[in-house]
């Protein structure tokens, strides 16, 4: 809408014949002795006297003629005297100037209180304006309005330098394009109540000041709009795009009333636009100008500082990532790098099985090239690995130091890392990429979840990695098994017809009776450990999966006869089971608690070199993998480079079935482990002196 240029608007109204008043030009000039000649823009007068002696300037306001003498004596040379009096004819013609007469906006705005209540271009006009006010509301809803949370998941993780600076551009853009707010703002001034009664007795002056309220609260419609939609912005050009659509909306009343006028809507409606209201003048009163002329620059820098405060919140958050997800659940594949560097010594090289780092990676309030760093979870209950190893310490557990995800601005790539895995000896790079995403400069980790990834394997192999938000939205997104929480985690608690709810969006299923599941031949009988000792809710658990224990007693003579328990658990892809030895049964007493719950707490695959231990092992375990029920399982036998990873397998199948399955859940809930009579051994603790490292 042109709300300025119609306030100002002087053309000729062609519709009923009759011209406005034609403006006189502005003439200024020097006399033949130097004298300032000034004549105004509508009425200001000119008469000279004795052009050698004296210069006479006569100009109007809206009310009185002044005459202005200057008298120069060039003899006193008083060429102070003649500057002040240049200032102040300038200032006067300045003044002057304002003083042009302004006409009521050609707009539906307008009609709405030029016309009366129950008449139909009334009606329209309302139509029209309730048209523009939904358009907007409609884009208030869909940049996310509706609530903080989806605003927030709406606004991009960052942007580049490019999109950035035209956002800050585009704010003093959007001050230049919008109207409506200048333009019933310099109407109501203008225009006050006695004036306005004097020119249309007829009109209610009430109704002019709601229509002009009503044109400046969709200007800030129009803002909040633009503020929205340049903080949810991504590229250059979309800014621009949305401002033509927004724009487009603030004009419908504007084109409404052209197309009135061409006799396009109805013919009330032309007469409607084409009365005297559209062609009487109002010449600006000049008490209190300059006081209501620095509210309106008041009006534009409150605008302003409005709208940079709120870009400029959004930005800072953006630059501490505080728009990126704060957890994420991450699945690599079962990429294998056989003769993995650990460490500094030459000679420890260990099998590297990716999978074994699944699992939860969250932020730890570091930023890297620009982008938030994401730093491995325990896979025991999602949050930070012990910085410390326990007081009491017989087993020398040491400390585990988590791998990590970051953007490296020099491979332009998110990659997965290890500060204690290299590649080669002399990899000393700022990142020692283990995975890396194809080239991109993203700053959302989860658009890399589709692209394609590159894995370490001696040599470079292709492979891909899956990521997931760990937060929610709503309960839908802890799979109805659990309660969506204000602070976007699952509470997966409770505990709905016999089945208990695991990982972060409660997607593992454990029901009663598979706490305890039976092996098809002589291995015997497995139950979860419920020992309440790491306040976990008795249920111990790893990779977001439950941990199994040998129950003794349950018929298996090989396992029986010796110091150890033997235990299956989950390391990110398959099912390993293996040997705890020489730790019988002291670790379930309270002189080993702190200890035992060091190591389970702090469990990690890899790090336990639960891969050298391991005696049976299960196949790749797909999503619904939530027990070891329903998964073929293998004797792990020789191993070698003649060999596969796992070495061979040899299936514990009935007849070697392929898809049998080995184990079966129990008709019991649970199986008395005896612990408290120290029959039974824990078990991912427990294992042999210095085993883990980091």
């Amino acid at each position: 809408m042109k709300g300025g240029d119609q306030v100002q608007d002087e053309e000729d109204d062609t519709e009923t014949g009759r011209a406005a008043p034609q403006q006189s030009s502005l003439v200024v000039g020097l006399s033949e002795k130097s004298g300032l000649v000034h004549r105004s823009v509508k009425n200001a007068s000119f008469a000279s006297a004795s052009a050698s002696t004296a210069v006479t300037d006569t100009w109007h306001d809206n009310r009185s003629s002044i005459p202005v003498a200057t008298i120069i004596d060039h003899q006193s040379g008083s060429y102070d005297i003649i500057a002040a009096r240049v200032r102040r004819r300038r200032q006067s013609f300045l003044d002057d100037i304002d003083l042009d007469p302004i006409k009521l906006p050609r707009s539906t705005h307008t009609l709405l209180y030029t016309e009366p209540i129950n008449s139909l271009p009334f009606v329209i006009s309302v139509c029209i304006e309730a048209l523009s006010i939904l358009c907007l509301l409609l884009a208030l809803i869909s940049n996310g309005i509706t609530s903080y949370r989806d605003f927030t998941n709406k606004v991009p993780a960052n942007v580049n330098t490019a999109v950035k600076t035209a956002q800050y551009t585009a704010i003093f853009i959007a001050l230049l394009m919008e109207e409506d707010i200048p333009t019933g703002l310099y109407l109501m001034q203008r225009i006050p109540r006695p004036y306005f009664i004097e020119k249309f007795p007829e009109l209610n002056y009430g109704d002019f000041v709601y229509s002009n309220m009503l044109r400046i609260l969709m200007g800030y419609l129009f803002l909040v709009n633009v503020l929205l939609l340049l903080m949810k912005a991504r590229d250059v050009l979309q800014i621009f795009f949305d401002f033509v659509a927004l724009q487009f909306i603030q004009q419908l009343g504007d084109i409404a009333f052209k197309l009135a006028r061409m006799s396009m809507l109805s013919t009330s409606m032309k007469e409607a636009t084409t009365r005297r209201y559209f062609r009487t003048e109002f010449r600006r009163p000049t008490l209190g100008w300059k006081a209501k002329s620095f509210f309106f620059v008041a009006v534009y820098l409150f605008n302003l500082c409005g709208l940079l405060v709120g870009m400029i919140y959004v930005s800072v958050r953006q630059s501490r990532g505080d728009f990126q997800c704060k957890s994420i659940t991450v699945k690599f594949r079962e990429d294998i790098w056989r003769e993995a560097i650990v460490g500094s010594n030459p000679e420890d090289k260990r099998v590297l099985v990716y999978s074994n780092f699944n699992g939860v990676y969250a932020q730890d309030g570091s930023m890297h090239d620009g982008r938030p760093v994401y730093t491995e979870r325990r896979k025991f209950d999602g949050t930070e690995f012990d910085t410390t190893p326990p007081s009491f310490n017989p087993f020398n557990y040491t400390v585990v130091i988590p791998a990590k995800i970051q953007y490296c601005k020099i491979f332009r790539a998110w990659v997965f890392m290890h500060e204690n895995i290299r590649r080669s000896r002399d990899d000393n790079s700022d990142c020692p990429w283990l995975l890396r995403s194809e080239e991109t400069g993203v700053f959302d980790i989860e658009e890399v979840n589709q692209m394609n990834w590159e894995v370490w394997q001696g040599v470079i192999e292709t492979t891909d990695v899956r990521i997931t938000c760990n937060e929610c939205n709503d309960n839908e997104d802890c799979n109805l098994n659990g309660e969506c929480k204000r602070d976007g985690s699952c509470d997966c608690s409770k505990d709905i017809d016999g089945r208990t709810f695991l990982g972060p969006h409660c997607e593992v299923i454990l029901k009663d009776n598979c706490r305890t599941i039976i092996g098809e031949t002589q291995i015997g009988l497995f139950s979860v450990i419920d020992l309440d000792w790491a306040g976990s809710g008795q249920l111990w658990e790893a990779y977001s999966r439950p941990i199994y224990q040998y129950v003794l007693g349950s018929g298996n003579p090989t396992l029986e006869a010796t110091n150890s328990t033997f235990f299956l658990t989950y390391t990110g892809s398959r099912w390993f089971g293996y040997y705890v030895d020489r730790v019988g049964t002291l670790i379930f007493t309270e002189e080993y608690r702190e200890p035992t719950t060091y190591s389970v707490k702090n469990y990690h695959a890899f790090w336990d070199k639960v891969y050298d231990d391991m005696f049976i092992v299960s196949d790749p375990v797909g999503a619904t993998g939530y027990t070891p029920v329903g998964v073929d399982f293998f004797l792990i036998g020789e191993r070698g480079e003649q060999f596969g990873p796992f070495g061979a397998r040899i299936p514990l199948q009935l007849d070697n079935q392929t898809g049998r399955g080995y184990f079966r859940c129990s008709d019991e809930a649970s199986v008395d482990l005896n612990i408290a009579n120290n029959t039974t051994a824990l078990g991912a603790g427990g294992r042999e002196l210095g085993r883990r490292g980091g």
